[in-house]
């Protein structure tokens, strides 16, 4: 004669096995969490480096689009007052700016690819090299602007 299974005799069941798992080896308080491997941790480490050297790449940017927007309302407020005096207009230096607005760009780029394969300290170097670049050729085009008449 076989006895139906009541809702107690379930329930102890159902004790009994989490108890053997519980047991089993390699079951810990950490099952539930995701387990990363070293190759994902790498490629966490490496977005992490690019998106924040992306920050600074993004502030030197932004100088050059309000370095455009600055120079172009500059100019047209000189050749308002030269028209007004009877001088010819001075023209905007547009392959200056535009060269200022496309290096960041570029030199992110560029940075990103000699370091693709490489490890995350020399990404890190090379984006911080290519920042200095950056910077330094910026600085010069802002000052050749600057002394244009």
């Amino acid at each position: 004669m076989t006895r139906k299974k009541s809702a107690k005799d379930l329930t102890e069941a159902q004790a009994q096995q989490d108890a053997t798992l519980s047991a089993e080896p390699g079951a810990d308080a950490n099952a539930g969490k995701v387990q990363r491997t070293p190759w994902q941790w790498a490629l966490w480490i490496r977005t992490t480096v690019i998106v924040l050297f992306g920050l600074l790449y993004a502030w030197d940017l932004f100088e050059a689009v309000s370095n455009l927007f600055g120079k172009i309302e500059e100019r047209a407020r000189i050749n308002e007052v030269r028209q007004l005096n009877g001088f010819a207009p001075l023209d905007t230096p547009w392959v200056f700016l535009l060269a200022n607005l496309a290096l960041p760009i570029v030199v992110f780029g560029v940075a990103i690819l000699i370091a693709r394969k490489r490890n995350v300290g020399i990404l890190a170097m090379v984006l911080l090299a290519g920042l200095g670049v950056v910077a330094a050729i910026s600085l010069t085009i802002t000052a050749f602007v600057l002394q244009l008449p």
